[in-house]
């Protein structure tokens, strides 16, 4: 904490820091100044939490100085003393929001207690603005969360750049930092290293910066902002291997992957970040890598011959299956840029052969934490290969589908839901069409016509055990239209809904 003592007389100055010492008060830093002027230029420069000024003094007055600090934004406590006791010099100071008002010649009394008020209010203050940073912290990751999944409204861009301080015009780059290791007798955790990182990289780059939890626990999104942020592209990239390089020295080695420049935050920004920084297991970490940078690999040929590659494997063995596919992602790697393209293929590959491969481990092959926890190529190619090889070991028979019958458990548990062929082929990474002929050679009906069965089941089941009006029944199985759900049910049962409810009362009768 920083004391600011200003008055134009050295004896009041010195009779301040002995009482001071006297009453034990501790600052990490004192300041003396002999008049307005040059208490206004440490104010601007150290910016004290805590002043204690003289109302008269040449150059500016104490009260001017402490309206020049509000206009700075300088938050200081203010003990204003003088030997005047007219009414309104304490008026003035009071309103220019001092916090005590001491008249000269000053006890030690009155200055302790002056001084206690001063710190409780700083702290005070201190308390309010850290809840406050936190609840814009928690607002910005809100937002950028929802720019992760889609484009932001014109609402909520209002929104981000209010949180961040900046205008319609600025820019963003979005990088995502990884921390590979760091020598703990130096820092104590990774939040550690990644404040080492952010420490006064918003004065070096000429752009702001904002840090905030990533999808992966051990890793940091960073949000650049500014005016004209494309033009000083290559300056932001150059400032950020400079604080890497020296971190390396330090014993943490960190790696940044950067998006392009956007004049809006959306999806693309962050997916931009994440493939950048998977350039590290091509060239290494430690360093700074930007979208659009060259493979140091191979790339996937555009004319591969899936179809080919798939009537090779039907003649082959569950095992030499395996073989060949592991030596197939060993021929194109490394890809790190496209390495999701041939996952979805590899996906689908499997599933056209009749195996069952997972979901979701295949999925978290083109997830950024997978990425994240591993530092080795090797590492990431041994654990593809090894769900290849799971996946191959427990080749279904020909007449199992196992789609189908995640299919079928994902409608049964979703069909209150909005649900469209696109969506649920998505689901399982494969074509709309290849889906619906997948689903209905093995059940004989299409998927949509499978949703429509369970629901008018369910709907049956409510309006024979339920007093439940038919147009709420309708919004629970699925339909927001109610006239709309009268046709389907009126077709597949032969009765309207209320027909239905009074001949199975009957019936009960």
């Amino acid at each position: 904490m920083k004391l600011l003592i200003a008055d134009d007389e050295a004896l009041i100055r010195e009779a301040i820091l002995a009482r001071l010492k006297k009453g034990n008060y501790v600052f990490d830093e004192i300041f003396l100044a002999a008049d307005g002027l040059e208490a206004w230029a440490i104010a601007q420069r150290e910016r004290p939490e805590i002043i204690i000024t003289d109302v008269r003094m040449e150059g500016i007055t104490g009260l001017g100085l402490i309206q020049s600090c509000r206009n700075a934004h300088i938050e200081a406590s203010v003990i204003v003393i003088s030997g005047y006791a007219e009414f309104e010099y304490v008026q003035n100071a009071m309103y220019h929001d001092a916090c005590c008002y001491l008249l000269k010649p000053i006890t030690q009394e009155a200055l302790f207690d002056a001084l206690e008020k001063a710190l409780a209010k700083h702290a005070a203050r201190a308390q309010f603005t850290q809840v406050r940073e936190q609840n814009a912290l928690l607002s910005l990751g809100h937002l950028l969360q929802k720019g992760r999944e889609r484009a932001l409204q014109d609402a909520e861009a209002a929104q981000l750049n209010a949180l961040l301080g900046a205008n319609e015009d600025s820019q963003f780059v979005i990088g995502t930092a990884h921390v590979s290791r760091y020598d703990q007798n130096r820092y104590f955790g990774l939040e550690n290293v990644y404040g080492t990182l952010a420490s006064g990289l918003e004065a070096r780059l000429g752009a702001g910066l904002r840090m905030i939890p990533s999808t992966s626990p051990s890793d940091r999104v960073l949000l650049f902002y500014g005016p004209l942020l494309s033009a000083g592209e290559a300056g932001l990239r150059e400032g950020l291997t400079a604080r890497v390089r020296r971190l390396d020295v330090l014993g943490a080695t960190v790696t940044i992957g950067l998006s392009a420049v956007s004049d809006a935050i959306g999806p693309d920004l962050f997916r931009q970040s994440e493939e950048a920084l998977k350039y590290r297991f091509l060239n290494g970490n430690g360093k700074v890598y930007h979208i659009g940078l060259p493979s140091a690999g191979g790339q996937i040929p555009s004319d591969t011959d899936w179809k080919a590659l798939e009537n090779e494997l039907r003649c082959k063995s569950p095992g030499e299956t395996a073989e060949r596919l592991c030596a197939y992602i060993d021929s194109f790697y490394p890809l790190v840029y496209n390495f999701g393209y041939l996952i979805q293929h590899i996906y689908e590959l499997l599933i056209r052969l009749h195996y069952a491969p997972s979901r979701q481990n295949w999925d978290s092959f083109t997830d950024n934490a997978f990425w994240s926890s591993h530092e080795k190529e090797e590492e990431i190619l041994l654990r593809i290969k090894e769900e290849i090889s799971r996946t191959c070991r427990t080749k279904l028979s020909e007449d199992s589908l196992p789609v189908a019958e995640q299919a079928k458990a994902f409608l049964m548990e979703h069909y209150r839901e909005p649900v469209s062929m696109e969506m649920l082929a998505g689901y399982f990474h494969l074509n709309p069409r290849y889906f619906s002929t997948l689903f209905k050679k093995k059940e004989g009906i299409s998927p949509l016509d499978y949703l429509t069965r369970i629901r008018m089941e369910a709907a049956s089941d409510l309006l024979k055990g339920t007093d439940i009006p038919a147009s709420e029944i309708s919004s629970l199985v699925g339909y927001e239209d109610p006239r709309y759900f009268y046709k389907v049910f009126k077709k597949y049962t032969g009765q309207t809904p209320t027909n239905f409810r009074s001949c199975n009362a009957a019936r009960k009768d």
